[in-house]
């Protein structure tokens, strides 16, 4: 039985805000005031952590205080990737979860437009560059960015009429280039709209230009209550669960 008293101890050097989350002192999104930003996403399936082990509890932590620690105590990508690796995660049941350790995976951005990506597998933290700059949930980034190779025919550039066996055909109206773009809530086909959204923006050169323009391409993900359900079958009969958008964050 891991002893909750013990663990990682340290000062933070830098100022955060953030979203909490789950009620804890976490920060399940947030930015520090050096600019560095880090997201938490959840990650089930995926994640896997050390067991909590007496011989390493300096330098262990919950995988869901990791980002407030990356958020305390760095000021830049480049830092974070020479420190990712230098602390445990380890297995910590939350009992709003039913009782199993979060499972996240992380984002982290900085001001100058650096991107990675920190993963836990294997009960080892694994980081990505992440030229995209864009994420969502499971299965792992490089599966993510193998994935967007299904989708080199699409442009935002609409299809030019042609001929078709003597019949001009043309598209029903706008939009065509991007047909096909998958539409759905699941994380690969949010990742792949996130790419395509993303690298095809305007490019704004001002903030109060640009963060609308974010929150605009944001709605692109939001999530009806209603139209992703998770139904459960228990000794007390069927729960449906719906997911909803609960909030969305641009920083600047």
């Amino acid at each position: 039985m891991a002893d909750k008293s013990k663990g990682i101890s340290y000062t933070s050097k830098y100022g955060i805000v953030g979203a909490n989350g789950f009620g804890f002192d976490i920060h399940a999104d947030g930015v520090n005031e050096k600019g560095l930003y880090v997201g938490l996403h959840y990650f089930p399936g995926y994640a896997s952590y050390n067991e909590p082990n007496s011989s390493k509890y300096e330098v262990s932590m919950a995988p869901e205080d990791y980002g407030t620690w990356l958020l305390a105590n760095f000021a830049s990508v480049e830092e974070v990737k020479a420190n990712f690796n230098k602390v445990v995660l380890v297995e910590n049941p939350l009992e709003v979860l039913g009782n199993i350790s979060l499972p996240a995976h992380f984002i982290v951005h900085d001001k100058s437009g650096a991107c990675v990506v920190i993963e836990p597998l294997n009960k080892t933290l694994v980081i990505y560059d992440n030229p995209l700059g864009v994420f969502t949930n499971s299965p792992t980034f490089d599966w993510h960015m193998t994935n967007l190779n299904n989708y080199i025919n699409l442009s935002v550039v609409n299809v030019e009429p042609f001929d078709f066996a003597g019949l001009k055909l043309r598209a029903p109206g706008e939009g065509s280039g991007l047909r096909g773009l998958p539409g759905d809530g699941t994380p690969s086909s949010r990742f792949v709209r996130a790419a395509i959204y993303s690298q095809t923006a305007i490019h704004q050169e001002t903030a109060s230009l640009a963060v609308p323009q974010v929150f605009h391409l944001m709605n692109n993900f939001d999530i009806p209550v209603g139209s992703v359900r998770e139904v459960v079958k228990t000794e007390n009969g069927t729960k449906v669960f719906n997911e909803i958008t609960s909030w969305t964050t641009v920083v600047d």
